[in-house]
């Protein structure tokens, strides 16, 4: 009976230890690759993976940006439709401590009839296409990525940002009064 004993003893001790450093590495990586909207007064706003203030390198780098337009359920449709407009796709090797990964650079403009427009830009705000703000519901940017940790386990994040057409105009609104380097709440992170 003792021996049995013994035996389950190694058996959890066995099981428990690599249970337990997942726990581990899940909890302290809880934060790691958190997304963030910057707004730089010279280049625009900036959705990125924050990682200035982290001490963990991340590799394996997948992410792709898009607008969506919801064209809502009708009587010959019961379901909704989205019209997705890729912007970005990219796969990085790498991101070291103390550095940002840019997910997508954009300014927002009034054009003569007041009516906005998302201006999609490069990372020093040199335009590279423009849509009217009217012609998506949201913009939505997807990002996979594995942590590097002490235990040499897997840690991979996978995450969706999604900001809607009203809060960009809010975000526009609030750096129009202020225009300063400020960071801006996100609202969905799924």
């Amino acid at each position: 009976m003792n021996m049995f004993f013994e035996q389950l003893l190694a058996l959890l001790t066995f099981f428990a230890f690599p249970i337990i450093q997942y726990g581990i590495v899940k909890r302290s990586s809880k934060h790691d690759g958190k997304p963030e909207l910057w707004y730089l007064p010279l280049y625009g706003f900036r959705l990125v993976i924050r990682n200035l203030p982290r001490k963990k390198k991340l590799f394996d780098i997948k992410y792709r940006t898009f607008i969506r337009k919801i064209i809502p359920s009708n009587k010959d449709a019961s379901v909704a439709t989205y019209i997705d407009k890729e912007l970005v796709y990219r796969e990085d090797f790498f991101l070291y401590p103390g550095t940002d990964q840019i997910l997508l650079s954009f300014k927002l403009i009034r054009d003569f009839d007041d009516k906005f427009i998302f201006v999609f830009t490069d990372k020093l705000g040199n335009e590279i296409s423009r849509e009217p703000l009217l012609d998506f519901n949201k913009l939505i940017s997807d990002y996979t990525a594995v942590i590097d940790n002490f235990f040499h386990f897997d840690a991979k994040i996978a995450r969706r940002i999604e900001i809607m057409k009203d809060e960009l105009i809010s975000f526009y609104n609030q750096v129009e009064n202020n225009n300063r380097e400020q960071s801006f709440r996100l609202t969905v992170i799924k």
